[in-house]
């Protein structure tokens, strides 16, 4: 093996002897020179018009200027580079790949300013060429008419170029293209057009639409052309940024009418946009797999040229037509999911309602279009691994524990242990009377049953409901009051009753209730004589029957969307029609001296699998980081940090791909709000990055795109 890799070498660098750098200048070039450094050959659109002939490993490089409208032919063997010099600025106006008797292939084109069109194209790659790779190149238009890059060809590379101003981005027809880590930005009709097969779109940015009379715009737009074997992946899609923006209307993210889709996926894209189209297919559908997207409108309250739409729930919405079968819908979050004339199967997606209060809770910092998970998301861990994708949209690894997220983001978790709240009654816990006096507020015991003369008594306990941790349910409950004694021989026992959540913690008389059990239609029966005659002073706590109540009366709480910080009431009740006078139980209130004696509610929350024995392991979340592009200022990144212990320190390094070292910074996670850092100026260029980030002498790696 070690002979083979040495003539491996030797051979490489054999064919790189051969190779040689020439140079372009318009502005002080001429094509009669040699095209070395000191005697650079003119403008590129004459090198070609010349029929210069090339070698393989060759390396053009371009100087400032304009380098005109070129035409490239001619089948490598090999690829050979044309690029924009290190310190310069080339334009070209035009480019074209191939003609019908003269293809191209195996040719690449970096680190240049493309910024005119001919025929309507800035770049024309024709069908009979092949194998043409556009990176980190600037596209600009100048009439806000043309389409950037046309892409017949088969087995092209578009990746991490700037598309702007343009009225269509990317037209891809040819097959096997690979369209990755472009931003497209101030586009007025769509972005990318898809009409060939087989081809990849991962990891794309596109924003700013940029809204005209004539039509809605579309980001990612299928015509009625059939289209099979397409992958879309970790592609960002937002409508706009800033309000004050001219020209700001309504936009589809992954949209067809009327189209013919078949072997397709749809995985890990975030689309934020207004209106209800966010990833709206309608036709003939077959095989398709639509997972793990987010899918979320952001812009609600506002309207735009009155178009009533703008404020309604950003749906995925499939419409199938002609037996469209065999799709895939799950782990997707979405203001809606609606789903008609297909056969397949639709599972673990949700929905979440158009509100600042349930973005808030939803996601880290939707109001900076981060719409990564918040610690306590429903969406966390609900999702299942079936069919989920490895890698989420930011290429982190998808499953982090036993569970996978909802949506595009994995990487907010959450401890999978168990967890234990202890939640004491507030001090407002009342005693309220038959006739409907409260005159027994603040005192440090509740008396129920017969409180006085022909007066009977309840007591009412509210408890603030905790911030359940996303993905977690209840596992048990458990209710705790302590009975200081018993006055004579009261009649029956005392019933446990759940009332409806309040925003409030007051007591009011309209909660009383005394009599059969069960028959309080207002409150939810917890358990038939939680006290009954012959129980002596000490803690009383509900029994398995009361717990199973308690526990389902709570998971029910938290399904209805019931918000944190709301407040439940658990009721004592005597259930004797009528209770003999001053024949009663007397129990501490929260007011009591004995902070061990107050009313308590416990709550252990938890993964039911686990508990259960379906997952035998629970993977510990530590010293974890994961890095992500800043979707709305462009050259920055966003650095998330899982399972640090107070104190710990992380050195973060950033590398491009040439090796070169572009920021530096060592952190301590628990100084950042959210655990979450934010990159400010450091306007790194569009491209490919290396993150080196150390802990406790252990080194890990990570590549992410920047946009």
């Amino acid at each position: 093996m070690k002979t083979y890799g040495y003539f491996l070498l030797c051979f490489l660098l054999t064919q790189l002897a051969h190779a040689t750098e020439f140079y372009c200048d318009p502005v002080n070039g001429s094509s009669n020179n040699v095209g070395s450094k000191v005697s650079p050959w003119g403008s590129l659109e004459s090198v070609f018009e010349k029929g210069i002939e090339f070698k393989t490993g060759d390396v053009i490089f371009l100087l400032s200027g304009n380098h005109g409208n070129v035409k490239v032919i001619g089948q490598n063997e090999k690829y050979i580079t044309i690029s924009g010099l290190t310190g310069q600025n080339p334009t070209i106006s035009s480019i074209i790949f191939g003609t019908e008797e003269s293809p191209a292939s195996k040719w690449i084109f970096s680190n240049i300013t493309f910024n005119g069109a001919f025929n309507s194209n800035t770049a024309f790659i024709h069908q009979n060429s092949s194998k043409i790779r556009l990176t980190e190149n600037n596209f600009i238009s100048n009439t806000k008419d043309d389409t950037a890059i046309d892409v017949k060809g088969t087995q092209c590379k578009i990746e991490s170029n700037v598309i702007s101003h343009y009225k269509n981005g990317i037209i891809v027809s040819g097959k096997k293209t690979q369209i990755r880590n472009n931003r497209i930005d101030f586009f007025s009709h769509n972005a990318i057009t898809i009409l060939g097969d087989y081809n990849l779109l991962e990891y794309n940015l596109i924003k700013e639409s940029i809204a005209t009379d004539s039509e809605v715009n579309s980001g990612i737009y299928f015509t009625e052309k059939e289209t099979k074997g397409n992958i879309f992946r970790g592609n960002t899609i937002i409508n706009f940024t800033k309000l004050n923006r001219a020209q700001i209307g309504v936009l589809n993210g992954i949209y067809g009418l009327k189209t013919i889709i078949s072997e397709s996926i749809f995985e890990n894209n975030i689309v934020i946009t207004n209106g209800k189209k966010g990833i709206s297919l309608t036709g003939q559908l077959n095989n398709l797999k639509i997972v793990n997207n987010t899918v979320v409108n952001p812009y609600f309250g506002l309207n735009f040229n009155d178009k009533s739409e703008t404020n309604a729930p950003l749906a995925i919405q499939i419409i199938g037509e002609n037996d469209s079968s065999n799709l895939f819908i799950r782990n997707n979050l979405s203001n809606d999911v609606l789903f008609t004339n297909i056969k397949g199967i639709a599972d673990y997606n949700l929905t979440l309602p158009v509100s600042s209060h349930d973005y808030d809770k939803c996601f880290n910092n939707w109001a900076l279009f981060d719409f990564s998970l918040g610690p306590n998301s429903k969406a966390l861990n609900s999702g299942t691994s079936n069919m989920a994708p490895d890698l989420d949209a930011s290429q982190n690894k998808r499953t982090l524990g036993n569970f996978v997220n909802i949506g595009a983001f994995e990487y907010t978790k959450i401890d999978e242990a168990n967890q234990v709240f202890e939640i004491p009654s507030e001090a407002s816990d009342r005693q309220i009377h038959s006739k409907g006096k409260g005159d027994w507020d603040g005192q440090p015991q509740i008396r129920i049953g017969g409180v006085g003369e022909n007066i009977d008594g309840a007591g009412v306990f509210p408890f603030k409901l905790p911030e359940i941790p996303g993905g977690k349910k209840i596992l048990s409950a458990n209710f705790k009051v302590y009975l200081s004694k018993v006055d004579n021989q009261p009649e029956g026992g005392i019933d446990l009753y759940a009332l409806p959540p309040k925003s409030n913690f007051w007591v009011t008389e309209d909660l009383y209730y005394q009599g059969t059990f069960g028959q309080d239609v207002s409150a939810r029966p917890i358990q038939n004589n939680f006290v009954d005659p012959n129980m002596y002073s000490g803690d009383i706590k509900t029994n398995n029957i009361g717990q199973n109540g308690l526990k389902d009366y709570l998971n029910t709480i938290f399904e209805t969307e019931t918000n944190s910080e709301d407040y439940i009431f658990l009721r004592m009740n005597p259930n004797s029609k009528d209770v003999s006078d001053y024949n009663r139980w007397n129990f501490v209130s929260a007011n009591g001296n004995k902070k061990e004696n107050q009313p308590m509610l416990e709550i252990t929350v938890g993964y039911p699998e686990l508990n259960e024995g379906n997952i035998s392991n629970i993977e510990s979340i530590k010293n974890n980081v994961v890095i992500a592009p800043n979707p709305i200022t462009n050259g920055e990144f966003n650095v998330y940090f899982l399972g640090f212990k107070q104190g710990k320190t992380v050195q973060l390094k950033l590398l491009n791909f040439s090796g070169e070292q572009v920021f530096e910074q060592t952190i301590n996670p628990s100084d950042l709000s959210g655990d979450v850092f934010r990159s400010e100026n450091s306007k790194l260029p569009t491209g490919k990055y290396l993150l080196e980030y150390t802990t406790e002498g252990e080194t890990k790696k990570q590549i992410f795109f920047v946009w």
